[in-house]
This record gives C-alpha cells, sequence and structure tokens, in this order.
C-alpha cells in the first residue's frame, strides 16, 4: 500500500494539470488484467457497482481520494460514488479487452448533484420521539460496560452495545470512546446489512439500513471523553449469512472506523 501511495502521488503531480480540461465523463471501459483509477476532488465515503461483476475498491479504514475499478468480461453497468463533501458521481462501466486510460481525474463538475443528510423533520422535538419511542431515554445508559462488538484506530473506539428489537424497529445503542488526544468532529454513522464476502464478488451484497431517527447524535467528542446515541431503525433479522457493518466518519477529517458484527 505503500508503495501504491507513492505511485498515486507522481500521477497527481503529473496530471492534475489536466483536470480542468478533462471532458465530462461517460462509460469507463474497465478490464480485470488492469486497474483503472479515479481520483475525486474529495475522500470516498461510500462506493457501489450495479453488478457484482465489476467492483470498485477504496480504503474503507482511512479517507483517501483514489479508488480502483475492474470488470469481467460481457458486463455493462454503473458505478455509484459519494464523497466525503456530499457530492454523488455516477459512471457507465462497460468491458472491454483492450483499455483505452487507465486513470481519470473526476472534476467537481462531474458530480450529478449533493446528497443532502437525514436529519430530523422540522418540528420534531425530543419530547415528540419519546413519545413515540419511549426506550430512547433509559436505552444510552442501560447496557453497562459490556459491548456486542468493537474496533479501535488512532486512539479512537466505537463500540456496538446493544440491539433492542420493539415491534417495526431496531434500537441500536452505540458508542464512541475518543483516547486520542484530538477531538473527533462525527461527521457520519453508517448502519449496512453485508451479504457475502469481497472475496467472492459474484455473491456480495451491501444494503444500507438507513435510520428513522438518532438520537442524542454527538457533533463533536472531546478527548478524553465518550459518548452514546442510538440509531432507530428499520426491522431486520441476519441471516446466517450475513453480518452488520458501522462506518463511522471524520466530519473534518480522515479519521474512519469500520465495526463489523
Amino acid at each position: 500500500m505503500r508503495t501504491l501511495n507513492v505511485i498515486i502521488a507522481v500521477m497527481l503531480m503529473a496530471y492534475g494539470h489536466t483536470v480542468s480540461g478533462q471532458k465530462v465523463l461517460d462509460t469507463i471501459q474497465a478490464n480485470s488484467q488492469m486497474n483503472v483509477a479515479l481520483f475525486f476532488p474529495s475522500p470516498i465515503k461510500q462506493a457501489i457497482t450495479g453488478n457484482t461483476k465489476a467492483i470498485f475498491t477504496y480504503n474503507r479504514e482511512e479517507a483517501q481520494y483514489f479508488g480502483l475499478l475492474q470488470s469481467t468480461a460481457n458486463t455493462i453497468t454503473n458505478l455509484l460514488v459519494v464523497t466525503m463533501d456530499g457530492q454523488a458521481y455516477e459512471f457507465k462501466v462497460a468491458y472491454r479487452e483492450n483499455v483505452a486510460q487507465t486513470h481519470f481525474f473526476v472534476d467537481k463538475a462531474h458530480s450529478i448533484g449533493p446528497v443532502q443528510p437525514l436529519p430530523g423533520k422540522k418540528g420534531d422535538s425530543l419530547a415528540s420521539h419519546t413519545a413515540r419511542f419511549p426506550l430512547l431515554r433509559g436505552l444510552p445508559s442501560s447496557d453497562g460496560n459490556g459491548a456486542l462488538a468493537s474496533v479501535r484506530r488512532k486512539g479512537i473506539r466505537l463500540l456496538l452495545k446493544r440491539l433492542v428489537y420493539r415491534n417495526a424497529q431496531v434500537f441500536m445503542v452505540v458508542e464512541v470512546r475518543n483516547r486520542s488526544g484530538i477531538d473527533f468532529e462525527v461527521g457520519t454513522l453508517e448502519a449496512l446489512r453485508i451479504n457475502g464476502s469481497l472475496k467472492r464478488r459474484s455473491s456480495y451484497q451491501e444494503t444500507r439500513l438507513e435510520p428513522h431517527y438518532i438520537f442524542e447524535r454527538p457533533k463533536i467528542i472531546k478527548t478524553g471523553t465518550s459518548q452514546r446515541f442510538v440509531l432507530v431503525l428499520p426491522k431486520f433479522v441476519l441471516s446466517h449469512k450475513e453480518h452488520l457493518r458501522l462506518i463511522l466518519l471524520e466530519s473534518r477529517g480522515g479519521r474512519r472506523l469500520e465495526l463489523n458484527y
């Protein structure tokens, strides 16, 4: 990875001046023998291809500006990418035995538009939500010090504390501990339902679980402190082939944690 980063840096210096003159991207050619690199103006937050026979890999542990695309024979699909500045991008992907170009510098002008966050609806209040979900007030402090799963990176620890099922909702209790020496500004926390493994591309699938509401969501976690909050999700039940993935991103910075349960 270190060698790859050096190569990337050299390519950025060599080709960065061409970005402003680059035409709008239409179809990207790819195959399974070459890596086609896409460089974005903001770090990649999330990406997915429409067909599992094409795969776009990017660093899920530490936010970076580029990803690598490959595709197998007889594949025509699309690639969707969301970057950390909230911009969304879509590209057509077609298999070619001999690709015409192995790197693209994506400009913000290529974006199909911004992706808005999911704040609470106007007029919503703590009282109204606790009336709809009476479990909310007691959940953050009701599960002690244990955890179902946790991950630590660069002094930040993400813990999945508890999953509580009530009617058509799942209440997910999450805790973030900051021992990094630097305040952590909370960006997004994504919950994904994962089926299969990236090692078997044909069976891998990600499904995002959109929260109905996030209770006591922090904006910033000071160093030396921790905070719990609750995601209210639509009901889901994992099969024996599935697992849950949480991805926590820093709002202004590259720190990223990925927890699997």
